[in-house]
């Protein structure tokens, strides 16, 4: 298998233990590998997410693929859950280093969470609603979609409601009364 080919592309991985990754990946050489992770061996990289070639079962390429996520099947997917899953920090490294199409997927996941009443699954909500706040500001991002969305979500994940279903305000930082 030629992993060089799919540098740059949306691709489809499933590991050898059966789980599905889709992304834009990055190829790696194993002289990059063993400098940065110390493991001497060609890898594709989705975001923080390295996959050994020794680690991959199958590879398909999705760049030709035009459904109603773009290359992607779904809203978001293991990878974003696993993502949102660990916390503020990988949301901040996501979405610093993150191609636009895979930032929007990590808001899909969050907006999924909260909608399910899944938001238990949000560690660190301030942190969370930090993060949100901060790509809310950040005019690098060309897609308006991104910032408004962030912004929504940051005020979703800043307010909870009580047993009594009274919405609670968490308060970050100094604020004054």
């Amino acid at each position: 298998m030629r992993l060089r080919k799919y540098d740059g592309q949306c691709v489809r991985i499933t590991d050898i233990d059966g789980n599905v990754f889709e992304g834009i990946c990055a190829h790696n050489s194993a002289d990059y590998d063993e400098h940065e992770f110390g493991n001497y061996e060609e890898s594709l990289q989705i975001l923080s997410f390295i996959f050994y070639k020794s680690g991959i079962e199958k590879i398909e390429s999705l760049e030709k693929v035009d459904g109603p996520y773009g290359c992607f099947s779904e809203p978001f997917g293991k990878l974003e859950e696993m993502i949102v899953e660990d916390g503020a920090d990988s949301i901040d490294d996501a979405v610093i280093d993150g191609e636009e199409e895979h930032v929007i997927r990590i808001l899909r996941c969050i907006e999924k969470y909260i909608d399910d009443a899944e938001d238990d699954k949000l560690k660190d909500r301030a942190g969370i609603a930090e993060v949100m706040r901060k790509l809310a500001a950040d005019t690098e991002y060309e897609d308006e979609e991104i910032r408004q969305k962030a912004a929504k979500l940051a005020e979703l994940i800043g307010s909870r409601n009580d047993e009594n279903g009274d919405e609670i305000k968490e308060c970050y930082g100094n604020e004054e009364d």
